[in-house]
Order: C-alpha cells, then structure tokens, then sequence
C-alpha cells in the first residue's frame, strides 16, 4: 500500500502545491493539444509535445510517489511512444484510450489536491490501456516483420527508449529548467539514433534532415559538439531563467487586496474633483484653484491608470474557457452521432476571472443545447441539402464596458408557434396568455424553468433544467441574453456581461429626494414619454416602444414603498435589461453618468432587496445601487400571485 504521509508533511506543501499547479498548466494546455491531434494526427512534432507533457506529469508524481498517477501516465507514454516512432496510426479507440487516461489523471489531482492521497480507482483504466497496447503489440509485430531493416534501427526498442526516459527524470525542482534540454535530447534520439556511433558531415545531412531539424539543431559547428555540455546547459538554463522571470504566480486574494486599495483610491478621487469644482466656483482665478486643479487633473490621470492597470492583473483570456469545448462538442458528436465542427473566434478577448469561472456552466448548456436541439443528423441534413457535418461558432468580443459571447450554429434553427405550444402543452403559460406574447417573448420561454422541446430525456437534455440554469447564471452577473433565430438556418444567442463586476459605470438618477445608481451595463437606452403613452394592461403600466410592449416599474414603490410617482406630463424611462427580460424604470430625473465602486453593505444591514450595494460620491454622500434583476424578479413575482 503506497505511503502518503509525505503529502501531509507540512515541509512539503509548497512542493505538493507547485507540483498541483503545474501539472493542471499541463492538462490544460494536454486539453487543446490532444484535440488538435485528432486533426493532425501525422504531426511529430506535436505528437512530441504531447509525450513530453504526460513524461513531465510522470516523473514529478514518481518524485511525489504517486504511483497511481505515474502508472497512468507510464501507460499513456507507451501509447504515444508508439504513435510517434510510426509504429501505429491514430484512430478512434486509441484516441478515446488517450482521453479516458486523460479524464482519469484530471480526477486523480483532484483527489490528491483534496485529501492529499490517491484514494481514486484507476485499475480499469490501466487493465484498459494494458490491454490495447498489448493488441497494438502483437499486430505491430506482424507489420514490422515486413518493413526494411533501416526503419527498425530508426526506432529504438521502447524498453531501452524507456530506461533512457527514467534516467533523465529530474528532480521535481529541476522539471521546468531542464525541459528544454530533455526536448532535444528526446528529439535526437529520435530522429538521429545513429549519430552517436558515427557523426556525419553537416553538407552530407542536410538533405535528408526536415528544415525544421536544420532550424532547431544546427549542424554547421561540429567542433562545439564535442565540448562538455556542462556550459550549454548552463547557458540554457539561464536563458530559461530570463524567460520564467517574466511572468510571476501571485495568490488571488493578494490581487484582490490590491483592488480594494484602487477602489478606495477611486473613491478618494471622486471626492478630490468635487471639491475641485467647488473650488473653482468660489476662488476662479487664483493661484490656488489653479494649482488644485491641476494636481486634481494629475491624480485623476494617475488614479485611472492605476485602476486600468489593477484590472488588467486580473483579467484572463476567454480561451481558457472556450478550448475545453472541443472536447465538448467531440463528447457530444459521439453521444447523438451527429457531426459538429466547433470553429472559436475572439479567444484572446479577456475579462475578469471572476466571471472566467462563472461563465463557464452557462455556455456549456447553451452548447449542449445547440447541438442537441440545433444541429440535425447528418442524412437529415443531407435530405435538405446542407454539409452533414453542422457548425457552432462559439465567439468574443469586447464592446465598450462589455464583453458580447456568442453561440451560433446552423442547424433548424427555433420555431416560435412549435415553442408556444409545448409551453401551452407544459402548463407553462395559458392559450389565452400566448396569444398576447410577441416572437420575443415567445423565444424567451425557452428560458422558463421546466421548459424542453426534448421528446425524451437523454443524457444530454431533456430535463428541462438548461436554459434555466442559463439564464440564473446570467442574471447573477448581471448580463442580457438576446435570441437571432430563422427557422431551417440556424440560430444565435448573445450574451452581453460586463468586463468586471467590481468597479463600474453607473447612471444616477433622483427618486424623490433620493439618489439611486443604476448599473449602466443594464441600461439599454432612456426615452421620455408623455402621461399620455402610458397604458394599463390589467392593474400593470406599460409602453409601447417601437411595436414592443415595454412593462414599466416605478423604482419609488419598488425601494421605498411610497407609492406611485407623482402625476406629471412626461416621465423619464430608463429601459433596461437583465437576462432576456426588457422593463422601463420610472425614474424623477437623469443626473448623469459616473465611475463608482461597489461597496458591500455589511453584516448589520445583510441583503435589502432590490439594492446590490452601495457607493459614496464625490461629496460624501451615500447612494444606494439597485439591483434591477432583483427588482425584476419581485415584480415578476407579485404578477403570477
């Protein structure tokens, strides 16, 4: 029975937590690059990559004494090893071999990063790949027997190639400044196995050598081949230092400790330009108005780029969400038998890692559902005269404040009268209700809990739970959701969230003598109505906005319960949206728009409704958020009483 007590050893947590760090960087870069060689399985050089990653993984775990995770990644080294001299060609079930290893090692770190043991079963999976390896030996075998001596003597035996792999395992703290080196040598070996024995000319090698070879190992000095290496190694590993000390791992709570400071900062300033102002009013012209004014203009270029550098520490790429989904789709592709090539646009947009990890479940169902419910089966496809192999096109971009995601695919696209009448069938709204809903609303139901056009459940949907958890998610980040759709061509959701949830752009507005903020991210557009063009549908106000039927929310009986607004000619709506919701707050008067910072409002007031937090402006005073999905949700609440 293996002996853990060393992962419980106090002195041995910084090395089991660098260790943890370092093999998810490698399964998550093993995720894209296992993916990319089902498209390219010819490709040594990424059939290299990808043995050197599972080689890194087991020789720090052997360091650790994880067996369990050394003896997977030792059987995915043979499978590998194997691809990569030639012996075999990648098909379906070594590729779903490799995966399910690959499943299995991101499950046993897991469990090692949680209960600091390896209590996971990997037996199968070992039994699974000993077993394919064995089979891929005895046909190997066959073929080789027929091939020219040479190509043998290219290949070294994999037990002398893997005894040679287990001397070169360094220590767990030399894997990242040796692995550079461990790439050429592997590559050599390789490649040149008989240079060892007999060198030969640089002219003579040179047409036979791949110009890539010629790049990464030049042959023109053979002379400095023969000095020690100890000085080459050193050299490369000092270059390696440069290049590892450009890049620093800093804990999260430290960068969010550093953002506090910039929000005070931000607060600080505020307060700083409305006394400016006043200033300005009082003594215009004197030397010490100008002399504030410019140190108030200094420190407020100063704060923002402060601010704009703290965000940017915090910011990550989307990719590192949007690459899990080839794996996805290809999962998926298997479980309905349909084709579905993923095309990912705009990976290199960022946003907060906040919203990195909580935009990652969303997207999920909206791609499970895509390509469950939008991509048809191929012959069906074909019949219509479409590729049988369907597209999603999962994309980024950043506009203004915000960050658009989108899922479009090019399937059947969403038929609203088909949506209507399972939504009738499930209960979910009346006959009479449907026929007042327009095409957006109709669109919109797919978002209602319960709701599924699935004929049966399957492993992929049907539940009616999806879409629900879909728009939950979204809402809590206080984003929109919009629906393109044409039935027969496919359809396209939206997602619009803000970049960052903790310091934002607000519009002030007055109720009464109250100053509230509304998250500018939500505000789609303000317009100014008559008394006139304000309507009752049942005991509810309403608009009419460009044929759509805007419900309206008085925000002083929302927040303050003193009834409905005072009586006047034209009232100020603030349109806004949250999920795929639309509603038109009723508002005293616009105040403008600013920067604020979100502040908790603490244990002894808890959570208010409908407000999100507060802020303090520029003069001191305290002004409450308002949480419009929260204020929402109540209105909706009280309709279906």
């Amino acid at each position: 029975m293996a002996d853990y007590s060393a992962l419980n050893d106090p002195m041995m947590a910084e090395i089991l937590e660098s260790f943890l760090v370092e093999t998810r960087e490698i399964l998550e870069k093993l995720d894209v690059d296992l993916m990319e060689l089902e498209n390219r399985p010819d490709d040594k050089d990424l059939l290299n990559e990808i043995f050197r990653s599972f080689h890194t993984i087991k020789g720090t775990s052997g360091f650790l004494g994880l067996e369990k995770l050394q003896k997977v990644t030792h059987r995915c080294e043979d499978l590998l090893n194997k691809l990569r001299k030639g012996e075999i060609s990648l098909n379906e079930d070594i590729m779903d071999a490799i995966l399910l290893a690959y499943d299995t090692i991101k499950a046993l770190v897991d469990v090692i990063e949680a209960n600091k043991n390896e209590d996971y079963d990997t037996e199968e999976v070992v039994v699974k790949l000993t077993n394919l390896i064995e089979a891929l030996n005895s046909g190997a075998a066959t073929a080789q027997t027929e091939e020219p001596q040479q190509k043998q003597e290219e290949a070294p035996a994999p037990a002398e190639e893997e005894k040679a792999a287990e001397a070169e395992e360094p220590p767990q703290e030399e894997v990242r400044e040796e692995k550079s080196e461990e790439t050429e040598e592997e590559k050599s070996e390789e490649e040149k196995p008989s240079e060892e024995s007999k060198e030969v000319p640089p002219k003579a090698e040179e047409p036979e050598q791949p110009r890539q070879e010629e790049v990464k190992k030049p042959a023109e000095k053979p002379a400095e081949q023969k000095k020690p290496q100890a000085p080459a190694q050193a050299a490369q590993a000092q270059h390696h230092a440069k290049k590892t000390d450009s890049t620093i791992r800093v804990e999260v709570e430290r960068l969010d400790d550093l953002l506090n400071i910039v929000q005070e900062l931000v607060l600080g300033r505020n307060r700083l330009l409305q006394v400016n102002n006043t200033v300005l009013q009082e003594l215009e012209g004197t030397d010490i108005s100008r002399d504030l004014s410019e140190a108030t203009q200094q420190i407020d270029l100063m704060t923002t780029e402060l601010q704009l550098a703290v965000m940017k520490t915090r910011m990550v790429k989307i990719g590192k969400v949007f690459n899990r989904f080839p794996r996805v789709i290809r999962d998926l592709s298997k479980m309905t038998g349909k084709k579905v090539r993923l095309e990912i646009v705009g990976e290199e947009t960022e946003l907060d890692k906040t919203l990195i990890e909580e935009i990652n479940d969303p997207l999920v169902h909206m791609v499970r559902n895509s390509v469950d419910h939008g991509i048809e089966p191929p012959e069906e496809r074909e019949k219509i005269g479409k590729d049988p192999t369907g597209t999603i096109v999962l994309s980024a971009e950043q506009e203004g404040n915000n960050i658009i995601i989108s899922i479009e695919d090019d399937g059947r696209g969403i038929d609203p009268e088909k949506i209507k009448a399972k939504a009738i069938e499930k209960g979910i709204i009346t006959p009479e209700k449907a026929e007042e809903l327009s095409r957006n609303d109709i669109l919109n139901l797919i978002f209602a809990p319960g709701f599924s056009t699935a004929q049966k459940v399957s492993n992929v949907s049907g539940r009616g739970v999806g879409m629900d958890v879909v728009k939950t998610n979204v809402t809590k980040l206080r984003g929109i959701i919009n629906i393109e759709t044409e039935p027969g061509k496919g359809s396209k959701f939206i997602i619009k969230l803000p970049i960052t949830l903790a310091i934002i752009q607000g519009l002030l507005v007055q109720i009464d003598t109250e100053i509230v903020v509304i998250p500018l991210n939500t505000v789609i557009e303000v317009v100014r109505v008559s008394r006139e063009d304000i309507y009752m549908i049942g005991s509810s106000e309403v608009i009419k906005l460009r044929d759509t039927v805007i419900p309206l929310v008085d925000l002083k009986d929302s927040l303050y319960k003193r009834g409905n607004s005072t009586e006047r000619d034209w009232h100020y709506i603030v349109i806004v949206g949250i999920a795929e919701k639309r509603f038109g707050l009723k508002v005293d008067r616009l105040l403008g728009q600013e920067e604020i910072v979100i502040k908790s409002l603490g244990k002894y007031l808890g959570n208010i409704k409908g407000i999100a937090g507060s802020t303090i402006m520029g003069d001191g005073t305290v002004v409450m958020i308002a949480d419009i999905a929260d204020i929402v949700t109540q209105i909706e609440d009280v309709k279906d009483e």
